[in-house]
């Protein structure tokens, strides 16, 4: 009778296993975020990503400090997905075939997002004299520039070689002064670090203990060509996302170029330019 018990339960648990019994969610098959429903997903602490996770019904969210961080979790399978904007997607999936993304679209399929939410700006410090001046700079930048010179920096996250960027830096000698510019150097493909042998369009990182990394990405061409317009020599100073503000306001750093959206939020502590880029939220999931 016993083990007649044991065989049966046994059953039991082989069925509920192969009906989902498990409580994860085969977010591979998603087609709208409704389809998300129970997943595992996370996001970068202190990100409209993360805000972004509320809005998955019966998500079981998480979140985690750093944008690396997300990707060695969904890797170990420790999450089903995390969100992303669809450039990040396409530089992690480019570099690793065994990832993949949901290419849910905003106020579609996917996420409920305004401009500001999936746009990104340049951020000053409230009142600053710079932002009609750094606005007039990014109007010059077309539309075709700003995607193809994404599409380029994708590549170059990729591994792949560029030889000239869509977006032409002028010369400038650097007689107005310094724009210390601050991002994590850690947001493909915004921005990235690369040591020792930098890639095309690469720029030194300054601090103490950052002899030999060069950052590069979509914001540090961005801030390159206006440093170069500005007539000001460039610094590059990578800091943790949550450091970014209060590096601002401090007046540590000038602005911020770091792939962030002028949320409502944001706002209410710092300036921002018009945006630079936008994009759709993504999923990350494994294939």
């Amino acid at each position: 009778m016993k083990r007649l018990f044991c065989g049966m339960l046994a059953a039991v648990m082989l069925l509920l296993a192969g009906c989902g019994g498990t409580g994860r969610v085969d977010v591979k098959q998603a087609k709208t975020l409704a389809e998300l429903k129970g997943a595992k997903l996370a996001a970068q602490a202190g990100t409209f990503h993360a805000d972004a996770l509320e809005q998955v019904e019966d998500v079981q969210a998480s979140t985690y400090p750093e944008f690396s961080d997300l990707l060695t979790a969904l890797k170990s399978g420790a999450i089903d997905g995390y969100i992303a904007e669809e450039p990040t997607a396409l530089s992690v999936c480019g570099a690793d075939d065994s990832l993949t993304y949901l290419p849910l679209k905003n106020n579609d399929t996917g996420f409920t997002a305004t401009a500001a939410d999936v746009g990104i700006a340049i951020g000053l410090k409230k009142g600053s004299e710079l932002r009609e001046q750094l606005n007039a700079i990014l109007a010059e930048i077309t539309p075709e520039q700003r995607a193809e010179l994404m599409e380029q920096i994708v590549a170059l996250a990729a591994g792949k070689s560029v030889e000239a960027f869509a977006l032409e830096i002028p010369e400038t000698d650097g007689a107005n002064g310094v724009l210390r510019v601050g991002m994590e150097c850690a947001y493909e493909p915004y921005n990235w670090t690369e040591m020792n042998t930098p890639s095309l369009g690469a720029v030194p990182i300054n601090g103490e203990g950052k002899q030999g990394l060069y950052a590069n990405g979509y914001d540090v061409q961005v801030a390159r060509y206006v440093a170069a317009r500005l007539g000001m020599q460039l610094e590059i100073y990578a800091m943790s996302w949550e450091s970014l503000l209060p590096a601002l306001q401090s007046g540590t750093i000038d602005v911020i170029a770091a792939g962030m959206s002028p949320t409502a939020e944001r706002e209410r502590e710092i300036d921002f330019t018009d945006t630079y880029y936008e994009s759709n939220l993504v999923v990350i999931i494994r294939k």
